[in-house]
């Protein structure tokens, strides 16, 4: 029997984000994974308290309490200093870590997955300190793991170029739609209306300013035009650009959406707008593409490889190229069904089963089953 133990601290208890939703989900795809071969291997799961909500249901799974105070530091702590020492009482074989960083000590297989390369191609977009951890604890814990996973290869292709002594410990597993959409396209509106959608935690790589400095200048043209988004906005990067471009009565902000509500808006817009500087994957993409919404998307980082030919790309720095994408999307009909099509047919290529199965063949690959 194999141990095998996901670091899953990084979620929290409330709505899950982006990396959250990686982490359940190969949790819960492990489990099933497991349960269909005859339950040989053991699966364990280290997490706060307050976010044992998210994995105590799965079937299969033991839930590993790591109490400690939250936030980022504690976490961190609690990664390096406690979680080695659980590792080793439990006896375990191969260790997950899905963000970033985590224990390089107590386990002999160690994997850890490196999402978005923002902080080494755009450093200066991130706070200090975050920049700083990020620059020191993430080299540390890539090359103390065995494996190193991106999401994308273009991801993989930045890291390489920081640190060429990755190059044979690292591999791509992609992730996989968070939202589930229907199981088949139904035709496109004739007319939708006519907003333009931007679904983000908005950091310092999202990159708001261009596009609602291009749905400005397109209300010239089309005074019904609009923007929503849906997210945070922790360091006001929306809100200022809100009050630069006097936008307050066409940008709409949206916070605690529902799956529900948010597929009924991929539904309903014009478009889903990505105009990030840097990505490591774009789920929004994926996840619009799922429920029919037309795509258009900053040609940057793992943006064109994750859209494939479901999106119409643009340099995220030239706001008459978003301008552009927008106004054909309104023109010409047929860019928006064909880009629906496409968009659909395309985010089919990933799947959360297909990602946990290549995540488990790498654990396994360098695990040697406990004597237990």
């Amino acid at each position: 029997m194999t141990v095998i133990a996901v670091n899953a601290m990084i979620v929290e208890a409330g709505r899950l984000s982006g990396i959250g939703h990686y982490t359940v989900q190969l949790v819960q795809w492990f489990a099933q994974i497991n349960r269909e071969q005859g339950g040989h291997n053991r699966l364990l799961v280290y997490c706060r308290p307050s976010a044992a909500n998210h994995f105590v249901a799965i079937e299969g799974v033991e839930v590993r309490a790591v109490v400690g105070q939250d936030g980022r530091v504690a976490r961190v702590l609690n990664e390096q200093l406690r979680l080695p020492r659980m590792l080793r009482r439990d006896k375990v074989d191969a260790v997950l870590n899905p963000a970033f960083t985590g224990p390089v000590r107590g386990v002999r297989m160690i994997v850890t997955t490196v999402h978005d390369p923002y902080f080494l191609v755009i450093p200066d977009l991130l706070p200090r300190p975050q920049r700083l951890y990020l620059r020191v604890f993430v080299p540390y814990c890539c090359r103390r793991s065995t494996r190193v996973v991106t999401t994308a290869a273009s991801t993989m292709r930045d890291l390489l170029r920081h640190f060429p002594d990755l190059t044979d410990k690292i591999s791509v597993v992609p992730m996989a739609n968070r939202l589930p959409g229907p199981l088949s396209l139904p035709p496109g509106e004739a007319a939708p209306t006519r907003f333009v959608l931007l679904v983000a935690a908005l950091t310092g790589n999202k990159n708001p300013g261009p596009l609602v400095a291009a749905v400005g200048e397109l209300r010239q043209r089309y005074p019904d035009l609009t923007l929503v988004h849906v997210g945070k906005d922790p360091e006001g990067i929306l809100e200022a650009t809100i009050r630069q471009h006097d936008a307050s009565n066409w940008v709409v902000r949206r916070r605690n959406v529902s799956d529900e509500e948010l597929g009924t808006l991929y539904r309903q817009c014009l478009c889903v707008a990505v105009p990030s500087l840097c990505e490591g994957f774009g789920l929004p993409v994926l996840e619009a593409q799922a429920f029919g919404a037309p795509v258009i998307s900053s040609d940057r980082g793992a943006l064109p490889e994750v859209g494939g030919q479901g999106a119409l790309y643009f340099d995220p720095t030239k706001v008459t190229e978003i301008k552009a994408a927008i106004a054909e999307l309104i023109d010409v009909p047929t860019t928006r069904e064909a880009l629906r099509q496409m968009g659909f047919q395309n985010q089919q290529r990933f799947t959360w089963e297909k990602t946990a199965r290549e995540m488990l063949d790498i654990l396994l690959g360098g695990a040697a089953p406990s004597s237990g």
